[in-house]
């Protein structure tokens, strides 16, 4: 007789990259923002005793004032911090082949060029008195699943 496993349904991700290309800003019927962001991302390990360093890509979806904040600030080569969840789905293609996108819905987007933001003034990234805070407060917009159309 097999035991029913039980473990906790996990799906998390933080990353790290710097956008590959300038974000694509796009408005549902509705008038919802979405913006699609392509981040190239990092990692490092040893191999026979010598570090080796292995690069993927992959896009993130944004949705709402966020992505618009995306949109505006951010650009190719912009370094990000994204928070958020692993989401795959599937579509025919025009030449009628299946395929598989896996991509990462991010919560939180966060911005770590100061330049990106920092330029602007008496907007929301701006620290009320610059003398007492020397931080940049940063916006979070948090994603529920109400806020996902599908």
């Amino acid at each position: 007789m097999s035991k029913e496993l039980r473990f906790p349904n996990i799906n998390s991700i933080i990353i790290s990259g710097r956008l590959t290309r300038d974000v694509e800003l796009r408005y549902l019927p509705n008038g919802t923002p979405v913006a699609k962001l392509s981040i190239a991302f990092n990692r490092n390990y040893q191999k026979n005793g010598e570090w080796q360093q292995e690069t993927g890509y992959i896009d993130v979806v944004v949705w709402s004032k966020r992505g618009e904040q995306c949109a505006e600030y951010l650009h190719k080569g912009s370094p990000v911090l994204v928070e958020g969840y692993l989401r795959t789905h599937s579509y025919v293609d025009k030449n009628e082949q299946n395929r598989k996108v896996t991509e990462i819905i991010g919560g939180k987007v966060s911005f770590l060029e100061k330049e990106s933001y920092d330029s602007t003034s008496k907007d929301e990234f701006q620290p009320a008195d610059k003398t007492s805070n020397k931080n940049i407060s940063q916006p979070v917009a948090d994603v529920t699943d109400d806020d996902v159309p599908f």
